[in-house]
């Protein structure tokens, strides 16, 4: 491999341990900053989102999505913390029932994560479909990364629509669900004399923003 192409393949590793990184950045927030209403309050160790704005409610759902993809099987009680703090109260039996239900189906995983496996999740990017004071929807671009004593290292991408409502100074989680359509999957790719761009990879990410988690 050329000295330039493992510039650029390291530049590209470089950013997604970026990425990771901001998982604890969005938990981290926890009052102002600068004399600016931080974006999100710690809650019983949960990152809330608690600023009624556009981008507030875009941090919101950057902590949510990262925290509940990296803790629905790896760490069942933090996710249920989460679920029972940030989802409305009528959601929260069937979350809980679909993650038991899913935790049950995945025996391979769970046994690797009891064995010291790990996961984590990052949220590439992100896009404001819909906003008003009192409702927001977003749709995210997941990665999720898991690995482990007996499994080998793996990668997961989605795109997920999350529904927000601001009720009592806090936004809450209406709705959580997986696009069934592909995601787009990064790759450091090295093609000469040719555009490596995929027109189907930059309609799905149209109108995408990266996020500070936990800071609008």
């Amino acid at each position: 491999m050329s000295e330039e192409r493992v510039r650029i393949a390291l530049a590209g590793l470089l950013a997604l341990l970026a990425l990771g990184t901001g998982v604890l950045i969005g938990r981290a927030t926890s009052g102002p900053r600068g004399g600016e209403l931080a974006a999100a309050t710690i809650v019983h160790g949960i990152p809330v989102g608690v600023q009624d704005t556009a981008a507030g409610a875009l941090a919101a759902a950057d902590n949510y999505l990262a925290i509940a993809s990296q803790t629905v099987e790896q760490d069942p009680s933090e996710f249920t913390a989460l679920v029972n703090t940030v989802y409305t109260r009528g959601s929260r039996a069937s979350t809980l029932a679909q993650a038991s239900a899913a935790r049950g189906a995945d025996v391979a995983d769970m046994r690797d994560y009891a064995r010291g496996g790990r996961a984590v999740a990052v949220i590439a990017a992100r896009r404001l479909d819909h906003y008003t004071p009192a409702r927001a929807a977003v749709t995210s671009w997941l990665g999720g990364f898991v690995w482990g004593p007996g499994l080998s290292p793996r990668q997961s991408w989605n795109l997920v629509d999350t529904t927000l409502v601001w009720r009592r100074g806090r936004w809450l989680i209406v709705s959580m669900s997986t696009e069934r359509t592909p995601a787009p999957v990064p790759s450091v790719v090295f093609v000469d004399g040719h555009n490596n761009q995929s027109g189907a990879f930059d309609a799905g990410l149209a109108g995408m923003s990266a996020p500070f988690y936990g800071a609008g």
